[in-house]
């Protein structure tokens, strides 16, 4: 009981001891006003929180699992970062094959597959509704690195 009474009352008079601290160094009068309702305000909830805590229960501050929380926000959006920056990649590359097959003077539909190599995601197969087409074919290996392995052709 002693030491709960010595840690309040350490409590208190290190806070006021930095309030008066930081009020002597702000030199502003606006700073200040807003400093002492601030420190005010700070001072009654360290002086109130015991009694918060025989009234029920104070609630506690995790570190850990406020931890944990960022961690799992951060994965979930890395995730959804992949997979729209994916859909992007899919959709430009899709494209950028279409006008090739135009110039070449094979007007197709195409759908590309991506995978993620290092966390970048890159053209990794396509489908084409066309049948092999030697010139497309090498400029989707040499130009996009997309194998004749990769490359799936068909009839209209």
């Amino acid at each position: 009981m002693m030491d709960a009474v010595r840690m309040w009352l350490l409590g208190v008079t290190v806070t006021s001891f930095l309030l008066s601290l930081a009020e002597t160094l702000v030199t502003q009068e606006g700073v200040r006003r807003v400093l002492r309702l601030s420190g005010g305000v700070l001072l009654i909830l360290v002086m109130v929180r015991p009694l918060l805590g025989l009234v029920g229960e104070v609630p506690a501050f995790s570190f850990s699992q406020y931890a944990e929380e960022a961690e799992a926000l951060e994965e979930n959006f890395e995730q959804r970062q992949e997979e729209t920056l994916s859909a992007l990649i899919a959709e430009e590359a899709a494209a950028y094959i279409s006008d090739k097959a135009e110039e070449l003077g094979v007007p197709c539909g195409v759908t590309v597959a991506v995978g993620v190599e290092d966390g970048v995601p890159l053209p990794k197969a396509v489908e084409m509704t066309i049948p092999y087409h030697a010139g497309l074919s090498q400029w989707l290996e040499r130009e996009l690195k997309i194998g004749e392995e990769n490359q799936l052709w068909q009839e209209k």
